[in-house]
């Protein structure tokens, strides 16, 4: 096409807010990141709302946002997509799936961890999804069945099914942590630290039936989760039990897009370890890659493969999404975020920028902000800089939330990034 590729890097849940433990500094202002700074001062800056002034974008809305695909036009909820990149979605029966999270509860003492502290082993995991499987029958619904996958330590994704009786994803959450906003799940910032029962959110028999299916569900998985013997060795080695699962963003639709070739006349690879960034890209007609780091793998040495992958990748847009930000933002560490974006920066950022071509664009920006001292997603704007032959410079002097909120990038909502992208390349 003679214009160079656009390679599109999110730094998941790297802003964030002035911290005291910092000195009134944020992780991207206090970590070295130099050169995050050349490339803010290479092109041009600024603070991108990526939903809007109200929704916390989650990974998958904010990927589709940046794909050019604006999540208030289009978005049908994270189950959906969830489901569909996992494989469980089928057309032919009708379908609501979940975001689940393998939680403990102890009621007695009115404490919910609502992702097992984080701690849970890769082979505790799956042995209690196996469990899970093998033991909740849901017999009391003749006609419904589930698939449930467990990955990435507390986090699971789980799809009902039925081809004679209609379901509806119009249900509450399990999760008191997330609401529902219009197909959003929102954080909730205060809420009772207890399972929360699902109730149908609509009128009708399929909301209604979804709503007992899920609570019978988490009653028999409860059963289930407080026999097995994984979570008695965990209780006897002081560690907290995985004894509930909590149910989340359910969905019975998914999102009606168009092909992202036909509308941008551009190819996409999408490079990210999401299920339901594999959904969106399989929808929109992108091909996903699966990155995560190879066992025994340093991240230093994933970030740097990762880079020079995307830079040779022979799609025009290649959009790559680096987690490592996020979780210390959750988990309220500070110095570990900004450590996690120095690593980001050095391994990666570089690698990338040293093997990008000429007449190719680099963004650096965020499908949504993780700030320490809330460890929830916000709607807060995020900071983008934009560097490649045709993006006009601006006065930027580094890449923060502060340097971006003085930049001259022109682009307010994250689905006119890739927009004004094209449109540049074109001139």
């Amino acid at each position: 096409m003679g214009d160079g590729k656009i390679l599109i890097v999110i730094l998941c849940g790297a802003g964030d807010r002035p911290i005291p433990e910092l000195g009134g500094r944020t992780p991207l202002e206090h970590a070295r990141t130099r050169h995050l700074d050349a490339l803010a001062r290479r092109g041009a800056t600024g603070l991108v709302t990526v939903i809007d002034d109200v929704v916390a974008p989650e990974s998958d809305s904010g990927a589709m946002a940046l794909l050019g695909y604006d999540p208030l036009v289009y978005y049908t909820g994270r189950g959906p997509l969830e489901g569909l990149g996992m494989g469980f979605w089928d057309a032919s029966q009708s379908c609501v799936a979940f975001r689940i999270n393998f939680g403990s509860c102890d009621r007695a003492s009115g404490r919910l961890d609502r992702r097992t502290a984080r701690d849970l082993a890769d082979d505790e995991l799956q042995a209690l999804a196996r469990e899970v499987r093998a033991e909740v029958t849901l017999a009391d619904f003749p006609g419904v069945s589930y698939e449930l996958v467990a990955f990435g330590r507390h986090r699971g994704i789980l799809c009902l099914k039925s081809s004679d009786r209609e379901l509806s994803g119009n249900v509450s959450n399990t999760d008191p942590g997330f609401r529902k906003l219009r197909g959003f799940g929102v954080p909730n910032q205060d809420f009772r630290p207890e399972p929360a029962p699902c109730v149908p959110l609509e009128d009708g028999e399929a909301a209604a039936l979804t709503a007992r299916v899920v609570n019978a569900f988490v009653a028999e998985s409860s059963g289930v989760l407080e026999r097995s013997d994984v979570n008695a060795a965990r209780v006897e080695a002081g560690r907290l039990p995985a004894n509930v699962i909590l149910f989340r963003d359910g969905g019975h639709e998914l999102p009606e897009l168009g092909d992202f070739s036909g509308l941008t006349g551009r190819t996409l690879a999408l490079y990210g370890q999401v299920p339901a960034e594999r959904g969106l890209c399989r929808l929109i007609g992108g091909r996903f890659v699966e990155t995560r780091p190879h066992d025994g793998q340093s991240d230093e040495a994933f970030y740097r493969e990762t880079a020079f992958r995307a830079a040779a990748d022979p799609a025009d847009v290649v959009l790559v999404h680096l987690k490592g930000a996020d979780e210390p933002g959750h988990d309220d560490q500070p110095l570990e975020k900004a450590g996690a974006i120095e690593a980001i920066d050095d391994c990666f950022v570089g690698a990338l920028v040293e093997a990008a071509g000429a007449q190719d664009t680099v963004v650096v920006t965020g499908d949504h902000a993780t700030p320490c001292g809330l460890g929830i997603h916000v709607p807060d704007p995020v900071p983008t800089a934009v560097a490649g032959p045709r993006v006009p410079r601006d006065e930027s002097v580094g890449f923060s939330e502060a340097e971006a909120a003085r930049g001259a990038l022109p682009v307010e909502r994250a689905a006119e990034l890739l927009p004004y992208l094209i449109g540049e390349a074109r001139r």
